[in-house]
């Protein structure tokens, strides 16, 4: 994932919805400085993280019941799905700062109604 603050919550409540409990998130890649790495998940920490904890010991008795037996849950078609990796390569073939800038101009042209994140 990545983008703004708020592009990055939109997408963890999407895993979130789906019942996902754990993502794992990479941010030293390419050719990224230290000091923008730690900016990062500073970053992360304050502006994401806190919505997601809030909703912590809610999401634990869901699981808890799921895990318990006493909630089923109900059987979902995923043949229409297809699972793939795809490694974005502009995360390191551009320099840190182009990157921002293409991630800001594809936010601007998603907040405008333009290509989808």
């Amino acid at each position: 994932m990545i983008g703004s603050p708020e592009t990055i919550r939109r997408r963890l409540r999407e895993f979130e919805a789906a019942h996902v409990d754990q993502v794992i998130l990479l941010n030293q890649t390419g050719r990224t400085p230290h000091e923008d790495i730690c900016s990062s998940l500073e970053l992360f920490a304050r502006e994401v993280m806190p919505e997601f904890h809030a909703r912590e010991a809610e999401h634990q008795r869901w699981k808890s019941a799921v895990l318990g037996g006493r909630l089923v849950l109900e059987r979902a078609d995923t043949s229409a799905h297809k699972v793939y990796a795809h490694q974005n390569e502009d995360i390191v073939r551009l320099t840190p700062e182009e990157l921002k800038q293409k991630m800001a101009a594809k936010e601007a042209a998603r907040a405008e109604g333009g290509c989808p994140a």
